[in-house]
């Protein structure tokens, strides 16, 4: 099962080097019939709940499971005016135990964060510079 997804928020933050935690898993999936199937059976895989709405108002979605955090979902776009396509393009493959999973760059992350703007997304903002500024000092800008 390959589901076109992107792990972003300050779960890829962290991915990417950051100092930071997080209380979940966020996702950017392509919303196509196809990848709802594929999203549906990861659900199932992961012993969770089929995604629910987090609200009436929101096309975001999310899993309980197994897992210590629960998953986000964000189909096709995030704040910031990102789309899937645009951060696909700037991302990268990290392999995490045996899985390979694609992370959006630093640069998403941060821009996606600025433009929520909710406090805890404002709070992290000054971490996720200081580690693109160093990353870009390493020759790894993104």
């Amino acid at each position: 099962m390959k589901l076109e997804a992107i792990v972003i928020g300050n779960c890829a933050s962290m991915l990417n080097g950051a100092p930071v935690t997080t209380q979940d898993i966020d996702l950017l999936i392509r919303d196509t019939r196809t990848n709802r199937r594929k999203l549906a059976r990861f659900a199932d895989e992961i012993g969770g709940s089929v995604p629910m709405p987090v609200s009436e108002l929101s096309k975001v979605e999310w899993i309980e499971g197994r897992l210590a955090v629960p998953v986000e979902i964000h189909y096709d776009r995030i704040s910031g005016g990102l789309t899937f396509s645009s951060v696909r393009s700037r991302a990268q493959i990290v392999a995490v135990g045996d899985e390979k999973l694609r992370v959006a760059a630093l640069v998403d992350v941060i821009r996606s964060k600025q433009a929520a703007g909710r406090p805890k997304d404002r709070a992290v903002l000054p971490i996720l510079r200081d580690t693109l500024a160093v990353k870009k000092r390493l020759g790894d800008a993104l």
